[in-house]
């Protein structure tokens, strides 16, 4: 009997081994956006920080297919004047967005569209933006309250959710170097966790001025050049059909 035992033992170690254990990444993403990408959005001459918040790296986890969270690392300071938002994609195209958060209160004053109240949202296909109005002018900064759904969680909002916006105070860098502060969107606590696809996620962070923004992922974003490139292989193609259906 105790040497069955043992064997089962055994054997259900060695099945618990040879069965992969679900771990934590963390993605880390330089600051390296200046404005929202796209040609419509060029606003380089003001330059990357233009004001405040300065934003160094972005860091989002994500924990057995599920995301777990995103900190947005500041070098300055966690001063606010209006709002933040939080921009992700869980599989697709980056900017196919499957849920925003809104945090920071509703100012439609600085804002073109409908600014939503705080809240983390899901996002219609056919979203729009809501865009600047002052300093960097016709940049997004949100997403139109008439294309976002509540989403159901048992997470207070502004409590659990989000740490760090609004008047946090700065601590020092563990690694001695300058001061830093982050805001961190935990989404580890939600009844319904967000499922993700670590290999074509996307997410971005854009306060409501836009003076810095930050984006990153695994899914591609087009470069400009590639984009007209695109654009030019599609107009080809149309041509080459409209020749042919001129022929027959």
């Amino acid at each position: 009997m105790k040497r069955a035992t043992t064997l089962f033992l055994t054997g259900t170690a060695l099945v618990l081994l040879a069965v992969p254990q679900a771990k934590a990444k963390t993605f880390t993403y330089a600051d390296n956006w200046v404005n929202w990408p796209g040609s419509q959005y060029n606003t380089t001459s003001l330059g990357d920080e233009n004001g405040t918040p300065k934003i160094d790296h972005m860091k989002v986890t994500i924990n057995d297919g599920h995301l777990d969270s995103v900190s947005i690392f500041l070098h300055d300071s966690t001063y606010r004047q209006h709002f933040d938002s939080l921009f992700i994609s869980t599989g697709g195209a980056w900017d196919s967005w499957d849920y925003f958060v809104h945090d920071g209160g509703t100012r439609n004053g600085v804002s073109t569209g409908n600014v939503p109240i705080d809240g983390l949202y899901t996002v219609a296909s056919d979203y729009a933006y809501t865009m600047t109005t002052t300093n960097r002018k016709n940049n997004p900064n949100g997403i139109d309250n008439d294309d976002l759904t509540p989403y159901n969680t048992n997470t207070t909002f502004g409590g659990n959710l989000i740490t760090g916006s609004f008047g946090s105070s700065i601590s020092p860098s563990s690694n001695g170097g300058p001061l830093v502060a982050k805001i961190v969107y935990d989404f580890s606590n939600l009844n319904n966790k967000i499922a993700i696809d670590p290999d074509t996620f996307f997410v971005a962070y854009a306060p409501w001025c836009d003076n810095d923004i930050i984006g990153g992922g695994t899914a591609p974003v087009p470069e400009p050049a590639t984009m007209l490139l695109f654009g030019t292989g599609l107009a080809g193609l149309a041509t080459v059909g409209r020749k042919k259906l001129k022929r027959d």
